[in-house]
């Protein structure tokens, strides 16, 4: 992958070979958000003061354009790095001002929640496998744990931490600083597990792809749920499966960790029938749910999930399935259900 002086020159200079893949700018029409555009925004903010750099928040973090340029560019990295120069000086987007301490106040909310509704016992400092929720809160930790029992993985603990999130938002937000900081922490608190199950794809790509950049060192491996659930699939217990439904591919699960068939091979056996998008794995739709665009840009990010919809309903048929709370609540709406794949488990298992 070249680096960012030479991404943005290839981009820059570029004939727009990924515009087809951006789903900002497909779903938006708007020429200023093909990825071509944002990265040219992102090369004069290092020479000149632009006007204007909205642009930059203009990307969900998705890869889908990495996906579709021959250079393997970064755009979502770069962009982000973007993020942190704007908040440097003071330009940040006006949605996130308040961000870093929203985001706290959230965090340790979530990690309370878990206290709340997970046994003492099953809370332990020390473990070989932890389960780490994420933004799914503790309605995914209580449902983890029924699922492990079924499938005899009863030794699986829920992570008891300071905070319930690996810090995506502070990331996303160019907020690199905090980000570190928080990373730090998270990882102290880490130190007693010897595995760590993470649910949100998003948090689990920044624990595995970005704490190392920033200096920082998990003593426990990472893992998302599917990693850890797929050697179970053979063994779900399933008594009670959906006729049908339709799995969307989370970007930062599938294009960013890689992880297509996992899930599909567990939501398979919950489903009998499990109907692919015309676009999916590698070459998925986002739903808009990252990269805070339902912050930032709410319009664009509604129309990115009308658009992700619009083949369901043509479909008739009225279930999504998913890993990931971000895209669950971004394409629950307009009489479409969403289910998480750990509570679809469940309730065939029952």
């Amino acid at each position: 992958m070249p680096d960012l002086e030479t991404s943005l020159s290839y981009c820059t200079y570029c004939p727009k070979l990924c515009r087809h893949a951006c789903p900002v700018s497909s779903a938006t029409a708007l020429e200023t958000l093909v990825p071509q555009n944002k990265m040219m925004v992102m090369r004069h903010l290092a020479v000149e003061p632009v006007e204007d750099a909205t642009a930059l928040y203009g990307c969900t973090g998705c890869g889908a354009c990495t996906e579709a340029c021959v250079h393997g560019i970064d755009v979502a990295g770069a962009l982000f790095s973007g993020r942190r120069d704007l908040e440097e000086r003071g330009r940040g987007d006006a949605a996130l001002r308040d961000l870093p301490v929203e985001f706290a106040k959230s965090s340790q909310a979530l990690a309370r929640q878990v206290r709340e509704v997970v046994p003492l016992l099953k809370r332990p400092a020390e473990a070989q496998v932890a389960f780490f929720p994420g933004c799914a809160g503790a309605k995914s930790a209580t449902a983890m744990l029924t699922l492990a029992q079924r499938i005899g993985a009863g030794y699986l603990a829920v992570a008891d931490l300071s905070h319930g999130c690996a810090g995506y938002p502070l990331y996303a937000a160019g907020r690199f600083s905090e980000f570190a900081v928080h990373a730090h922490q998270l990882a102290r608190d880490l130190e007693g597990f010897g595995r760590v199950v993470v649910h949100c794809p998003a948090c689990a790509y920044v624990m595995k792809h970005e704490y190392a950049s920033f200096g920082v060192k998990l003593h426990p491996t990472v893992e998302h749920t599917v990693e850890f659930l797929e050697s179970f699939a053979e063994r779900l217990p399933i008594t009670q499966p959906r006729r049908s439904a339709f799995y969307h591919d989370p970007c930062y699960l599938g294009r960013q960790l890689g992880l297509h068939q996992a899930p599909r091979r567990l939501a398979s056996r919950a489903v009998q029938t499990l109907h692919e998008f015309s676009r999916a794995r590698s070459e998925s739709e986002c739903c808009g749910g990252g990269g805070l665009m339902p912050k930032t840009m709410p319009e664009a990010a509604k129309a990115m999930a009308e658009e992700r919809l619009r083949e369901v309903k043509q479909a008739a048929c009225d279930l999504i399935v998913t890993a990931s709370s971000m895209c669950q609540s971004q394409l629950a709406r307009d009489g479409v259900a969403v289910v998480d794949l750990i509570d679809l488990l469940v309730a065939a298992t029952a």
